[in-house]
């Protein structure tokens, strides 16, 4: 029997959180993340893969005893499913990788919206990189019906 095809969407939206300790600083950076990561997933029993993405930032504005931190999160514990009827599939399936950091180091993880996962942390004095990220969606399991199911994550910017 051939196994339906599943589409799942993650939307990103990132947010600044790079706040100053001091009063009189300033602390600004401008970053780019993708817009939505898809998964398409023709086999429920397996592994599903996303193209790789850049999630990358430049115009660091940052104290110099400060480094950048972009860390993600899930809004929801799980996807939300195309049909009320259905099975949802949680967040904790999506896990990432990363690879060709430039100006700091990736870290890889597992979805959750429980707490922010660090993704990047930048070099001190970074004014601009970022990282590939590889996103997994882990196998959901049978009894998972077909069509768009969605995933909404934040990335969280900050200087620390």
């Amino acid at each position: 029997m051939k196994a339906a095809t599943i589409v799942l969407i993650v939307v990103a939206i990132a947010s600044l959180l790079a706040a100053a300790t001091v009063a009189s600083a300033q602390e600004s950076v401008r970053i780019t993340t993708p817009a939505s990561v898809g998964f398409n997933v023709s086999n429920v029993t397996t592994d599903s893969n996303a193209s790789s993405v850049r999630v990358s930032f430049d115009n660091v504005v940052l104290l110099p005893i400060h480094r950048l931190r972009i860390s993600v999160k899930a809004d929801s514990s799980n996807f939300t499913s195309p049909s009320t009827a259905s099975l949802f599939i949680p967040a904790s399936k999506v896990t990432w990788t990363t690879s060709n950091a430039t100006s700091g180091a990736g870290t890889s993880g597992t979805l959750t919206s429980a707490s922010y996962g660090a993704l990047f942390i930048g070099n001190s004095l970074a004014l601009s990189g970022g990282v590939d990220v590889h996103w997994t969606l882990k196998a959901p399991g049978g009894g998972i019906r077909a069509g768009a199911h969605t995933l909404t994550v934040r990335y969280k910017v900050e200087a620390f």
